[in-house]
């Protein structure tokens, strides 16, 4: 997913996978660190890909505005069906 965005001057970050209880990833951006759930290996690749691309998109866009949406649409065009397969499938695993 990095090679999507990496030419919108995202610098490549960190990776770390964490036991987590109320999110399937997360951004620290003055670490250049992206977190990820480690309950997302239950999930199909390409629904790991919208969580890594969403997390990424975290370095432009601070916040869950228009402009974050606007761009994670343009570069995922289908993000909300692979967010729901994640939420309604892979949850119930939870």
């Amino acid at each position: 997913m990095y090679k999507t965005i990496e030419k919108y001057g995202i610098e490549k970050p960190d990776i770390q996978i964490r036991t987590m209880k109320a999110r399937w990833g997360s951004c620290i951006r003055d670490k250049n660190i992206i977190i990820l759930n480690y309950e997302l290996i239950k999930a199909p690749k390409f629904c790991i890909d919208y969580v890594v691309l969403h997390e990424l998109i975290h370095f432009k866009y601070k916040n869950h505005d228009s402009n974050f949406y606007a761009f994670l649409t343009a570069l995922m065009p289908d993000w909300k069906q692979r967010k729901e397969i994640l939420d309604e499938e892979v949850v119930r695993e939870l």
